[in-house]
């Protein structure tokens, strides 16, 4: 009993530590052994079935490769993705289709290289919205921000009673690819330290943290490994971390270097794919040759996955000698200012 209390005291602080990431927590393994769910995971130290499969060439069957620059990347639910580089394909969902710009969940991204970061408003919705919220946690009310060099969580963790908690984590990429959150510090009530009530009663936080499982996150021993192509809306990434690291205010992960398509993009600031089968609107483009250019190249390229038919109508296009298509779009923050 002594035990479980404790357990239940210092629970709500470690539960944050998936937040951090943003990628829920999966139950322990030795929950899921309980309840029959004995999905494997891949070993924190070694790659992923997939992870060294040779990227499919340009045109092969219906991936479409890409190459994005500068984006603020929309995604459902008010999240902002931040790609500075990216370059992989965008791969059907269902083999009989191509790619569909207009459905999410037509297609995943498959990322071959490049660097991408989520600032901490982007981080609390995902966190709020899609990891913890409906009843996935014994977790509410996450706000994360960067302080002196870590990251930091403030949130409520529900455990018999409402309590408040405070941690501190370190971030790294694990050699498999995922992301390790290693907690420094838990505090809970403000001020009461957890961490050395923990090692005395040799408590884990899978005695304290409950999550529903499925939502790409491992608890090993008081780390939480996170995948993080897994908790984002779609369209859901597939990647291979290299680093992870704090910058300003944002959680920055790099998945290497980027080799870039030929012919190269115009656009500083740019979305493009070139080869296979790609759909928007009521047109198919075969062999495709497809770049979205901004129009407003003093910052980001803001772009809405879910309204960008609204930037499409805002723009205008330009065929190419080689029967490509450039296309001028505003960002989607400045539509949004007209219309305020």
């Amino acid at each position: 009993m002594r035990r479980s209390f404790v357990a239940g005291l210092c629970g709500l602080a470690l539960g944050a530590l998936a937040v951090a990431g943003g990628t829920a927590i999966r139950a322990s393994s030795r929950e899921k052994t309980a309840a029959g769910a004995d999905t494997p995971q891949p070993a924190a130290d070694s790659p992923r079935a997939d992870s060294n499969a040779a990227p499919p060439e340009p045109g092969g069957g219906h991936a479409v490769e890409v190459d994005m620059q500068n984006v603020d990347l929309g995604l459902t639910g008010g999240i902002v993705m931040h790609v500075q580089r990216l370059r992989g394909r965008f791969r059907p969902t269902q083999a009989s289709s191509p790619p569909y710009l207009d459905d999410n969940d037509s297609y995943s991204v498959e990322i071959d290289g490049g660097r991408v970061s989520l600032d901490m408003d982007s981080l609390d919705r995902l966190l709020n919205q899609r990891v913890l919220g409906k009843e996935r946690s014994n977790v509410k009310k996450v706000a994360a921000r960067v302080h002196e060099g870590r990251l930091e969580q403030k949130g409520v963790m529900h455990k018999g009673l409402d309590l408040p908690f405070k941690t501190k984590c370190e971030v790294s990429a694990t050699d498999d690819g995922r992301i390790r959150m290693h907690t420094k510090s838990v505090k809970i009530l403000g001020f009461l330290p957890v961490k050395s009530i923990m090692k005395l009663f040799s408590i884990e936080m899978d005695d304290m943290v409950k999550v529903k499982p499925g939502h790409g996150a491992v608890v090993q021993d008081n780390d939480i490994i996170l995948d993080p192509g897994q908790m984002l809306p779609p369209p859901h990434m597939q990647g291979r971390v290299k680093r992870v690291w704090l910058e300003g205010n944002r959680v920055v992960q790099d998945f290497g270097p980027v080799s870039p398509l030929t012919p190269a993009p115009i656009g500083r600031n740019h979305i493009y794919w070139r080869g296979g089968d790609l759909r928007f609107g009521k047109l198919t483009m075969d062999g495709t040759d497809l770049e979205l250019i901004d129009l407003d190249e003093g910052d980001a390229f803001d772009f809405s996955v879910d309204h960008w038919s609204e930037m499409l109508v805002g723009g205008y296009s330009k065929n190419t000698a080689q029967g490509g298509l450039k296309t001028y779009l505003p960002d989607y923050n400045d539509l949004q200012a007209k219309r305020r």
